[in-house]
């Protein structure tokens, strides 16, 4: 067993031993059972805590990338390299890849703030360029979304951190919907607003406190324009309120004469061919 052990193997300009094979695999072994000790005790844990699924995830991800690094070096020094000058040698590497990877790491630190800061969390309805998307999983580079109309979109972690993204899910118990239109100049302004706050009213999901309200945004070039508004508890159903509403609205102005106009222009054509 001792003259196995002893045997010695040459790869190169060094000379291995099958011990140090044996304690490279013992090593790998180790950590492995080591790594599956420490998933079991976070999952216990888990139970009683009230980390999300994101952050979760997150630590998970921490937990093996430490342990794996630590093996690493372990076998590494059990080989007898020399590692401080594999880092010294690999120094200018490193540094040109950091640079092609500026745009890599900025998304991985953003997704560490996004994790811990508790801004987004997983299942959080969020704005995103104006599209109403739903946060499916926080991982370490980008966030998986799923929009309304059902397509999967994977942003970048630095967009959701460092740009404007609207949390519906977070801050008041509600959000707010809007629908705009326009009616012909002469039509009874009080009947109109009071059709609009009807047409928000009678959608079931529109709640009833803090009640609809309607607004004479401004005098248009071809119509008088409105917004009316109402709130929600479940901001995902939004656009399918919405289309209610416009739907309503429409079946209402028929019903009482209110016309929706359309934009008209005078054209004036000049026959020069007169002038001369």
């Amino acid at each position: 067993m001792n003259e196995f052990l002893t045997t010695s193997v040459e790869i190169g300009h060094h000379v291995f031993t099958m011990l140090d094979f044996v304690e490279v695999v013992g090593v790998v072994l180790l950590s492995r059972i080591i790594l599956g000790i420490l998933r079991r005790g976070l999952r216990r844990a888990e139970r009683f805590s009230t980390l999300d699924e994101g952050k979760r995830f997150i630590v998970h991800r921490m937990v093996s990338s430490v342990v794996w690094t630590m093996a690493t070096l372990f076998v590494l020094s059990v080989l007898g390299l020399n590692l401080t000058a594999v880092w010294a040698g690999s120094a200018a590497l490193l540094v040109g890849v950091g640079i092609g990877l500026q745009g890599f790491f900025n998304d991985v630190i953003s997704g560490f703030v996004l994790l811990f800061e508790g801004g987004i969390a997983v299942g959080n309805i969020l704005e995103v360029d104006g599209q109403l998307v739903k946060v499916e999983r926080i991982d370490l580079r980008s966030t998986r979304v799923v929009s309304a109309k059902g397509e999967l979109l994977v942003l970048p972690n630095a967009k959701m951190a460092g740009e404007a993204v609207v949390n519906l899910s977070q801050g008041a118990p509600y959000s707010r919907i809007e629908v705009h239109v326009g009616v012909a100049y002469g039509s009874d302004v009080e009947r109109v607003q009071a059709l609009m706050v009807e047409a928000m009213q009678e959608q079931p999901e529109v709640l009833k406190l803090p009640e609809p309200t309607v607004f004479f945004r401004d005098f248009g070039d071809s119509s008088l324009d409105f917004a009316v508004m109402g709130w929600l508890n479940n901001p995902w159903d939004r656009l399918a309120i919405q289309s209610r509403v416009r739907v309503t609205l429409d079946a209402k102005f028929r019903a009482h004469g209110v016309s929706i106009p359309f934009p008209q222009r005078d054209l004036h054509v000049i026959d020069h061919r007169k002038e001369g």
